[in-house]
């Protein structure tokens, strides 16, 4: 996740205002928690040296992600997409980055609501000799999108669902912006579920930001958490929560900026926030197991929901 100065903008929707009388959740999806633990671990080992973009880490950890999702087989297609990163505010030369996609294609002739779940796999890479292994940061959201497209596999998605595993976030959303400007997506009515740092945390609470531009979103995130053994909490996307409106803080900050509805999972800064003790070793792996849980479940609501959530905008004040 990446702290920047921010600027507020507030959306209203008559059409997503709705509460939604019907909102029942289909049963929880499978997937295997120990795969997804164990890519977790992997990404946040030593060995991928911090993941920094353009650094041998980071290319490692690109690799590994595609081997991965290779011996999935939950994707059509996948692809690479480099770009040019300037690292913020450090000087030195443009470095090149990778994002990752993965495609899972339903028969909707490429007309339908595009369902795009993001979450960036570059950290801060090594400082001073120590390794920033960026293990909630964003190791957990990176392994949380194997899970969910396993559970596709089993249980398939109504609409088209495109995967992104983003670099270069932590220099300032450059894949993010990278993605959004291409207009990929053309014409077609989309809907972001954004994953960044949602693996540590001591009270038991992982937030959906988001509601506030679309109060649709709570009555079927709600659904979701509805017997889930972890607290979700709504909120810290308003103008008037200041630093800690997360809108412009993560990769969906470059599809609000577009007028694109969005819902971000994460949770609230802790000791470990970019500091070399953010490891696998400091994760209280219980909530994580019920983080990942819940968001598998919410992917699968919300593409329940899709038509009505993507075709929603956003607009500003």
């Amino acid at each position: 996740m990446t702290h920047f100065t921010q600027t507020c903008r507030k959306s209203s929707l008559a059409a997503v205002a709705l509460i939604l009388t019907a909102c029942t959740a289909a049963p929880s999806p499978s997937y295997s928690h120990d795969s997804t633990v164990r890519i977790f671990e992997t990404l946040a080992s030593d060995a991928m040296q911090g993941r920094r973009a353009g650094s041998p880490g980071g290319i490692k950890a690109r690799s590994f992600i595609i081997d991965e999702m290779r011996a999935l087989g939950a994707f059509d297609s996948i692809s690479e997409h480099p770009f040019t990163a300037q690292p913020r505010g450090e000087g030195g030369a443009p470095v090149q980055a990778v994002n990752i996609h993965g495609l899972i294609d339903t028969d909707d002739g490429d007309t339908g609501p595009l369902f795009v779940i993001t979450a960036h796999y570059d950290h801060l890479g090594e400082r001073d000799g120590e390794i920033y292994n960026g293990a909630d940061d964003n190791a957990s959201g990176a392994a949380a999108l194997f899970a969910i497209a396993q559970s596709f596999m089993t249980a398939p998605p109504n609409h088209d669902v495109l995967f992104i595993w983003y670099d270069a976030e932590e220099m300032g959303l450059q894949g993010a912006k990278y993605f959004v400007a291409q207009d990929s997506f053309a014409d077609r009515p989309v809907f972001n579920m954004n994953l960044d740092m949602v693996s540590q945390n001591t009270e038991g609470e992982i937030y959906a930001s988001g509601s506030y531009h679309m109060p649709a979103l709570k009555p079927i995130l709600e659904q979701s958490a509805a017997g889930k053994d972890i607290t979700l909490v709504f909120g810290n996307d308003r103008p008037e929560d200041g630093g800690n409106d997360w809108t412009l803080q993560s990769d969906h900050a470059e599809f609000h900026r577009a007028g694109l509805p969005f819902v971000y999972f994460g949770v609230v800064d802790h000791p470990h926030y970019h500091k070399a003790s953010d490891t696998f070793a400091t994760i209280p792996l219980e909530f994580y197991e019920r983080s990942v849980e819940l968001i598998v479940q919410a992917a699968h609501d919300l593409d329940e929901n899709l038509d009505m959530l993507a075709r929603a905008r956003p607009t500003s004040e």
